[in-house]
């Protein structure tokens, strides 16, 4: 088994960023332009290999299709807010799973990095029946059993943007649910330690 260590920015050369809107404002505002990402909001664990990944000779190609043709050296897959709604945390798991699974099938000498999913503000955990962190919490719990520490790792964002009570700190977010542009860029910071 493996243990983290720090890096620099370097280390995301060979990286591919597979995820949602969150990860969509990443690619944005983070100002790394060395990351590869196959981000599109509305993405979810259901769908993810079906979504649109990169252009190649003109025609655009899939997630599962541009794993076919390029290689990675680490995958990041950070995905999952948007499937808070539909299912419940077995089904999801297992499309979870499956998913892990057929990234290594298709990148098998990649570096698995499963990311918790990050956490919405208190107002918002606490009104919505569906978006709230005690559910998130049980799907991230879920999540981080995948890591084996030797091919699939895990790692949360949310020890580093909750504040006090453990919410999204409602100084990072504009809609309780995303980063502020100029915090985007603390994914990564936060990735390479």
């Amino acid at each position: 088994t493996y243990s983290f260590s720090e890096v620099t920015q370097e280390y995301f050369d060979d990286a591919l960023f597979i995820g949602d809107s969150r990860v969509c404002g990443v690619e944005l505002y983070s100002g790394w332009d060395n990351i590869t990402y196959y981000a599109q909001n509305g993405m979810t664990i259901y769908n993810m290999f079906q979504c649109d990944a990169e252009k190649e000779n003109g025609r655009m190609l899939s997630v599962e299709e541009a794993l076919q043709t390029r290689s990675f050296g680490k995958i990041y897959l950070e995905i999952g807010i948007n499937e808070m709604g539909t299912g419940n945390v077995d089904s999801f798991m297992e499309a979870y799973g499956n998913a892990v699974a057929r990234l290594q099938e298709l990148q098998p000498d990649a570096i698995i990095y499963v990311c918790g999913i990050m956490y919405v503000k208190q107002s918002k955990s606490e009104s919505d029946p569906i978006f709230n962190n005690p559910n998130i919490k049980e799907r991230n719990d879920r999540i981080a059993a995948l890591a084996d520490n030797k091919a699939i790792f895990y790692l949360d964002i949310n020890e580093l943007v909750t504040d006090e009570s453990g919410h999204l700190n409602p100084a990072y977010t504009w809609d309780e649910v995303h980063l502020l542009g100029k915090y985007d860029a603390l994914w990564l910071e936060y990735f390479c330690s």
